[in-house]
């Protein structure tokens, strides 16, 4: 005879099963929405021991340390980032004359180009639990940037340091000191919305869902969307729009901008984010020499989860125009505020 629960389980269906099992994960936490990150402070970032050209800022929610490096000075851009974090100095790696090793620290980010970059640092890679383990707990921040003063790669080039106090030993560097926070508040309320460069070409065919008639890439009825069509090497930028529906951009939010530079060999695709409130949470970037085949933002090949509220993000991909009829960008995005 069949037991009870075996016949409920073929009545309802693995997939529903499935499902069920997610609510009951949901309903006993074991699927919980992300902490808002708290504790935020943020140092000068020095460049050649005397000029400010920017900022670190650190924070962190429940799970993960964040470190965000930022330029203001008007011309500079990045090299290489290097971040250590410990709750001792003793564990800094250095060199026989007391001076930091940023080569040797373990995390880094090849920034070229940026003005802005955040290391997102989990609590288990410092032997620590969660933040709830570590309240008040004083850690140890070392920032280092390489900057490029003129924003040209190997121009006017500065060692840089984040923070207040000056380390020892034979040669300048600045460190801060971070205290874990726990008072992380109640859960964000995000609301979020699909966001697209603004190109020559749409993906519908219905006539109402294409009020500026542009050329159609015939990939939907009426889902919105727009590719970005090169003909030829530079730089470009496009407006960001997010929830334009129907492809109206009246239905929608002019968030902020999408800088390509092609060169021929290669595209660097950046979003930007200039509207009040507003940060980047997903990034989508399909670069091709044929037109995109799919309006699947997750089948482009080339995404981005930012969780540490960033307003700008950078990707370099390969892009090379074989067939003598020019290549394809589409630039997606997941906004929220």
């Amino acid at each position: 005879m069949t037991h009870p629960l075996i016949r409920t389980i073929h009545r309802i269906g693995i997939r529903s099963l499935m499902l069920l099992s997610f609510l009951f994960l949901l309903g006993t936490g074991a699927a919980q929405a992300q902490t808002v990150p708290c504790g935020t402070t943020t140092w000068d970032l020095t460049a050649g021991q005397t000029t400010n050209v920017g900022s670190v800022t650190v924070s962190n929610d429940l799970d993960n340390l964040y470190v965000t490096y930022t330029l203001t000075h008007p011309t500079a851009t990045f090299g290489t980032l290097h971040l250590w974090v410990g709750n001792d100095l003793l564990s800094l790696p250095k060199a026989g004359n007391g001076a930091p090793i940023p080569g040797q620290f373990p995390y880094h980010h090849d920034a070229a180009g940026a003005t802005s970059y955040t290391f997102t640092v989990p609590f288990t890679d410092l032997l620590i639990q969660d933040a709830n383990g570590a309240c008040g707990t004083p850690l140890y921040v070392v920032t280092h940037a390489e900057v490029d003063m003129d924003g040209l790669p190997g121009g006017d080039h500065e060692t840089a340091f984040g923070g207040p106090t000056a380390g020892s030993g034979p040669r300048w560097w600045f460190y801060g000191i971070y205290t874990v926070c726990c008072d992380f508040g109640p859960p964000p309320v995000e609301a979020c919305a699909t966001a697209y460069g603004k190109g020559g070409y749409v993906f519908t065919t219905d006539r109402k869902s294409n009020p500026e008639s542009l050329p159609s890439l015939a990939l939907t009825r009426n889902r919105w969307g727009w590719a970005i069509k090169l003909t030829g090497i530079g730089t470009t930028t496009y407006d960001l729009w997010a929830g334009a529906g129907l492809n109206n951009t009246a239905n929608g939010v002019k968030v902020g901008t999408v800088t390509v530079v092609w060169d021929g060999s290669e595209a660097t695709v950046t979003y930007t984010i200039t509207a009040s409130g507003y940060h980047l949470k997903e990034t989508h970037v399909y670069a091709g020499d044929n037109a995109p085949a799919t309006i699947a933002p997750g089948q482009y090949g080339n995404t981005g989860y930012l969780f540490g509220y960033e307003s700008t993000a950078s990707y370099t991909v390969p892009l090379v125009d074989a067939n003598g009829g020019g290549v394809w960008i589409v630039a997606h995005a997941v906004v929220c505020r």
